[in-house]
């Protein structure tokens, strides 16, 4: 019988669509292993749990609730994107970033000016910046504007947890990204 997966943030495609990328890349028997698929999801998102539900709430299906930050929470700006002063950084075509303000550059640990000619793996966890990037870029080129976060790793060894919403700009072919921290995590407190 066909796991269902349910996702949270529920309002959060970009990371659903991760999700599904990810357990279709596993082999069996790890796509059936919740602990197997948590720890690949971890390599994009440090936090993110993957929990099988009881026999008594499945009912006879099975379903795992996937929590992208560790549990179920909800977003309480939606639109925090469109404030004034909020970091932003353009990215090329090429993957490549071609500029960002000095908010942006100050996220991800950079001087202004430093986020020129820098790759976006290179601000993605190492285990993750081989991950096929189409769940993300995919709906992007497809109008859709994309909101999610991503593990920024700090020198210290630290995470910054970085929301991100990114729209396509078919005219200047870049993509337009805004960004704001919502936590920084230190070693030895993400939960199993």
């Amino acid at each position: 019988m066909p796991t269902t997966i349910v996702t949270f943030p529920r309002d959060d495609t970009a990371f659903a669509a991760f999700v599904a990328s990810t357990i279709a890349s596993l082999v069996p028997p790890a796509d059936g292993d919740p602990k197997q698929v948590q720890a690949a999801l971890r390599r994009w998102h440090t936090r993110a749990i993957v929990r099988a539900q009881s026999e008594l709430a499945r009912l006879g299906e099975s379903v795992w609730y996937v929590y992208r930050d560790g549990h179920a929470g909800v977003r309480l700006e939606q639109d925090w994107w469109q404030a004034e002063g909020v970091a932003t950084a353009t990215l090329g075509e090429d993957e490549i970033f071609i500029d960002g303000d000095d908010a942006a550059c100050a996220l991800v640990d950079r001087p202004p000016g430093g986020l020129a000619g820098v790759a976006w793996r290179e601000l993605v966890p190492p285990a993750a910046r081989d991950t096929d990037g189409e769940w993300l870029f995919g709906p992007l080129k497809d109008g859709r504007p994309v909101q999610s976060v991503f593990d920024f790793p700090r020198d210290d060894g630290s995470w910054r947890v970085i929301e991100y919403r990114t729209i396509w700009l078919p005219d200047e072919r870049v993509y337009r990204c805004r960004w704001r921290e919502l936590a920084v995590i230190n070693p030895g407190t993400v939960a199993d």
